[in-house]
């Protein structure tokens, strides 16, 4: 599944990808890595305003059955 993430820099520039198909911040929260089937681009954290995303990459599975 691709999903569109945008981020908007401090000095209010933008990046929108379009075609996503991941997106995280290291464990240490220094960058952001955004991956495509193409390229991987990664944003160090102190240049990012805020980060939005579709929100269908949270959608919830269907559960499976609860045990009896």
């Amino acid at each position: 599944m691709t999903y569109w993430v945008k981020v908007v820099f401090v000095d209010n520039q933008e990046l929108l990808v379009k075609d996503a198909i991941r997106h995280t911040i290291s464990e240490d929260m220094e960058v952001l890595e955004v991956d495509t089937a193409r390229e991987v681009t990664i944003i160090p954290m102190k240049q990012i305003k805020y980060i939005s995303c579709d929100a269908t990459v949270f959608a919830k599975k269907s559960a499976p059955p609860a045990p009896r």
